[in-house]
């Protein structure tokens, strides 16, 4: 019985020519930025192997599979699943569709989402790490693929988009200091969170400049749950005495507390004040209500889609973007009655 000869893929033509998958798309594009070199050892690649591009996939005429790639921790996070919406808003008004890969913040799935993705030819990419150490492993894999980052968890050399995690905790923590309250804790996130880091600066740079000290509870990273973990942690706080204010790392963080706080016939913000982060759709609800911290994360989405957009038009310069939050307030924070208004 006769067998199929194996039809060789791009993977192939990258490990021959050694380079990336992405330098091998750009150099059969013929594109300026790869060098004649680089070039000539593709074709022969190609050549050696029976290589064959898939015209249809490289968008005919064009040469372009007018895709990108979006990669993001979990798009069940109402935070991630805004900023997609705003990516795939803004690629469609473009003519770009967008292939979604969620890494479950686990860094080997966040490799084989770019591997897949560098497998359909994609024009640009978008990815926020699950961490710089991830990110520093999969840098050498997109090569000269246009892409930028989101989030904090990259060493900077490439173009990211962020809001400013200090600033909008220090903005969030001066707010409860200007209510009166002196006992705050930060509750949540991750203990090698480098967003946690961040926003932690801010938490404790406010309440230094106001003679404090403060207190954070951070979640073990072996944690598998986090929601769960939020809601047995506040279960836990809000049986012993309770704190002025509760700082939660994020808006899903800060329903937990609410949650655990109902079930314990307490009020929010009468028995204490809450502050979250991130402005989800959930925390406007009238019912919740929440005071919390927005990233802007449609137009994180938006600005993020529109710089990979120059960079897949031949701009090579850096960009960074990082953006202004603001404080929201709303129903769940109060003057704290037993100590004086700080000013």
């Amino acid at each position: 019985m006769r067998t199929m000869k194996k039809r060789a893929t791009i993977k192939d033509v990258a490990a021959l020519a050694g380079v990336s998958f992405a330098t091998v798309s750009r150099a059969l594009d013929d594109r300026p930025e790869i060098s004649q070199e680089t070039k000539a050892a593709v074709r022969a690649a190609c050549t050696q192997l029976g290589y064959v591009p898939n015209a249809a996939a490289r968008g005919l005429a064009g040469q372009s599979t007018h895709t990108i790639g979006l990669v993001v921790p979990d798009v069940s996070n109402p935070y991630f699943s805004g900023m997609t919406t705003a990516i795939e808003q803004t690629a469609a008004q473009h003519g770009y569709r967008v292939l979604l890969s969620n890494s479950m913040r686990d860094p080997e799935q966040e490799l084989r989402a770019i591997d897949n993705f560098l497998a359909r030819q994609i024009d640009g990419i978008l990815i926020s790490p699950v961490s710089i150490q991830s990110q520093a492993r999969h840098r050498a894999l997109l090569g000269d693929l246009p892409c930028v980052y989101l989030g904090v968890n990259h060493n900077q050399e490439r173009s990211y988009v962020v809001a400013d995690n200090e600033a909008g905790a220090y903005a969030a923590t001066r707010y409860l200091l200007r209510l009166g309250h002196r006992d705050i804790l930060f509750l949540g996130g991750r203990a090698a969170s480098r967003t946690r880091e961040l926003r932690l600066r801010g938490f404790y740079r406010a309440l230094e400049e106001a003679g404090l000290e403060g207190r954070d509870l951070p979640a073990p990273d072996a944690v598998s749950e986090l929601r769960q973990w939020s809601y047995d942690q506040a279960v836990e706080l809000l049986n012993g005495p309770l704190p002025d204010a509760v700082f939660a790392f994020s808006d899903v963080t800060a329903l937990k507390i609410l949650e655990a706080a109902e079930e314990q016939d307490l009020q929010v913000p009468e028995d204490f004040s809450l502050v979250g982060y991130d402005n989800i759709g959930f925390a406007a609800l009238s019912r919740i209500h929440l005071t919390t911290v927005s990233q802007r994360k449609f137009q994180q989405g938006r600005i993020a889609m529109e710089r990979l957009l120059e960079q897949i038009q031949g701009n090579t310069a850096k960009t960074v973007d990082l953006l202004e939050p603001e404080l929201m307030i709303r129903s769940t924070c109060a003057k704290n009655k037993k100590e004086a208004r700080i000013r």
